[in-house]
């Protein structure tokens, strides 16, 4: 009775805030309708999602997300990796320098979008040190070449301290007279690095990459701050496509049955990854 009593608030918010908003919009997505006049809409069973995969923005805003989770991916966690490596060693105010790499994880998302929009506008920082330098000014956001990339570089920067931190913590739990002996047989930082490290973090890696692919999956902020989607839908990322879909296009029946797609992206992709990933360690 005591477990009971401790666990019903929580049981009861988790479905109140969790599970009944999923199955509102799991009926939402059956259903073709606008927010102006609810009452009136129409039942068209599975034909939402059967748009998904032949509405054009909806692909393209798919791609660009797939896109971005990739080079993401490829460059968060190695950098992450290597970072964490760094900052385990022994160094001066270790703990001030822990704190500023965590610092930009912990900023909201809304400010840190819109302190690199001063900085990567067209008249912003980094195009003034430019001009100083004589170089011309580059449109970083309003160039379909450029503008994905310049937000991927935003949200490494954003989410690299946590990457650290996630991988400091493994790094922590190996012990230490395993890479004491590696050393002692001649082994080399890049080969105690390669060999050692990495095979034992793998359960780490598990988590950071899936975490980081949620992450990914979740970009939202960066797309309506920074580029509203544009230019030409090159950072029209699923969250924003999404939004814009159920409040602008007034089709929140359509945009819901995106969500339902992409929450069983998510659920696989990790499945999958985790599946991957798995090991045999227990670091």
């Amino acid at each position: 009775m005591a477990a009971a009593s401790f666990l019903t608030p929580f049981l009861v918010l988790t479905l109140v805030f969790q599970y009944v908003p999923l199955a509102v919009l799991a009926r939402d997505s059956m259903y073709e309708y606008t927010l102006f006049n609810p009452d009136a809409a129409t039942f068209v069973g599975g034909k939402n999602f059967g748009r998904i995969f032949t509405d054009a923005d909806t692909v393209q805003s798919l791609g660009v997300t797939f896109v971005f989770m990739a080079v993401f991916l490829a460059m968060v966690v190695p950098l992450g990796l290597l970072l964490a490596v760094y900052i385990n060693g022994r160094m001066a105010a270790r703990g001030l320098i822990r704190t500023m790499i965590f610092l930009p994880v912990v900023t909201s998302s809304v400010v840190v979008a819109t302190m690199w929009t001063f900085i990567l506008a067209q008249t912003g920082l980094l195009n003034g040190l430019l001009t100083s330098a004589g170089i011309s000014p580059v449109a970083f956001l309003t160039n379909k070449d450029t503008a994905l990339y310049a937000i991927i570089a935003m949200c490494v920067w954003q989410q690299l301290g946590l990457a650290a931190v996630l991988f400091l913590g493994g790094l922590q739990s190996i012990p230490a007279d395993v890479q004491e002996a590696a050393e002692i047989d001649g082994a080399g930082p890049v080969q105690r690095l390669w060999h050692i490290i990495i095979p034992m973090l793998s359960r780490t890696t598990v988590l950071v990459v899936v975490m980081m692919t949620v992450f990914g999956l979740q970009a939202f902020a960066p797309a309506f701050i920074m580029t509203t989607g544009g230019p030409e839908g090159s950072t029209n990322f699923i969250m924003y496509h999404i939004y814009r879909t159920a409040f602008f296009l007034q089709d929140p029946g359509f945009a819901s049955a995106i969500s339902i797609v992409v929450l069983l992206f998510a659920l696989a992709i990790s499945l999958i990854q985790m599946r991957l990933l798995k090991t045999k360690w227990n670091f």
